[in-house]
């Protein structure tokens, strides 16, 4: 059944195509010109994603293959945090750096961690409400582009890959947010969550529950999880999927 896997993940990706503009390898997208330093801030899927493998360390190899000495991407992701915890660090990590671009990934800990502690109904006080979520990447947002930045918003991706579980359900409005805080301050969305259902529903729709497609325990990506993650991110950033194929040898190394 693992065979199965790439074919998923092949479909997801190609299922892309029609999200952004294409460019040609030659040329970068409009969103990343003048794009020196990228920062990427999240939580432990960002800060484990700089891991040879990961989908940060493999955004890198991408771009440095399309663009070579061009973009160089800080990792910002720091593991268990949640909006409360990215607010408080936001100057120190990733303003300070002077990023052209940043992307924000948040909300996978700010709505899981609330089931945590017998709390079935995602309530419990580890997690992080709906509103406070709201206006905490509000700021932080803001606080980006105020300072010339551009910004990229990622929803979350799937928390256990039962997408139709309470965790999910609850991520679901999350994202909802996310949208509306991107559509409101004009970032572009990319829209993870949507891309790791459809693979994990056909897959499951074969192999049932015995095992996951894209996590290694439900919520940390596997090689599959982060490959995806990494080409949904650049496809959002305005790279071609012709361009992003011409280089996918090159960024394996």
């Amino acid at each position: 059944m693992k065979a199965m896997i790439p074919m998923f993940v092949g479909l997801a990706t190609l299922s892309l195509a029609t999200l952004t503009h294409a460019d040609s390898a030659d040329n970068k997208p409009k969103l990343l010109r003048e794009v020196k330093t990228l920062v990427t801030l999240g939580d432990s899927i960002t800060q484990g994603g700089g891991a040879p493998g990961g989908y940060v360390w493999r955004m890198q190899r991408y771009l440095d293959a399309l663009y070579p000495n061009s973009i160089k991407i800080v990792n910002a992701g720091i593991s268990g945090h949640k909006s409360t915890d990215m607010s408080d660090r936001f100057k120190r990590d990733v303003l300070d750096n002077k990023p052209d671009l940043v992307t924000i990934s948040v909300g996978v800990n700010d709505v899981w961690h609330g089931f945590y502690d017998n709390h079935p109904d995602g309530d419990g006080p580890r997690g992080v409400d709906i509103e406070t979520y709201r206006q905490k990447v509000t700021g932080m947002v803001e606080a980006a582009l105020a300072q010339g930045s551009r910004v990229v918003m990622l929803s979350t991706t799937v928390i256990h890959e039962d997408l139709d579980n309470k965790e999910n359900a609850k991520a679901r409005a999350y994202n909802k947010v996310l949208q509306e805080i991107a559509s409101a301050h004009k970032c572009p969305f990319v829209n993870l969550f949507k891309a790791f259902e459809k693979p994990i529903r056909a897959y499951r729709a074969v192999s049932g529950n015995a095992s996951d497609l894209l996590t290694t325990d439900g919520v940390h990506l596997n090689p599959a999880g982060n490959e995806l993650m990494a080409h949904t991110i650049l496809r959002g950033f305005g790279i071609s999927e012709k361009s992003l194929e011409s280089v996918k040898d090159a960024a394996k190394r």
